[in-house]
């Protein structure tokens, strides 16, 4: 399945680069395979690695990654399914949080 994804810029240096890119991914691939796949050739690496990343779809929030705890919020939801039950294309975006109470307070 081919998927296309962007990304926040995490500071002033990686905004002159442009983050989306195409990936092909198996058609059974959950929330946190897909951050399991792009952590290191996609995910920026972080001082502290104390940092969130939502993955959203066309404006709503899927899940999450928080990466100091290696932990997932809707991890298990493949991606297929979502885009099976949408008419949309298959583009994704991932919001940084530089740190998990920054993600918490997006609920508030």
């Amino acid at each position: 399945m081919r998927i296309i994804i962007d990304r926040d810029a995490v500071c002033a240096g990686d905004d002159m680069n442009h983050h989306r890119e195409e990936f092909v991914v198996p058609d059974d691939i959950t929330i946190a395979g897909l951050f399991e796949s792009l952590e290191f050739k996609y995910i920026p690496v972080i001082a502290g690695n104390n940092v969130v990343w939502a993955l959203s779809y066309h404006e709503h929030e899927l899940g999450a990654y928080f990466t100091k705890i290696q932990s997932f919020i809707n991890g298990n939801i493949s991606l297929s399914s979502i885009i099976n039950s949408s008419e949309k294309d298959h583009e994704f975006y991932l919001h940084y949080y530089s740190h998990p109470d920054r993600y918490r307070k997006h609920f508030i």
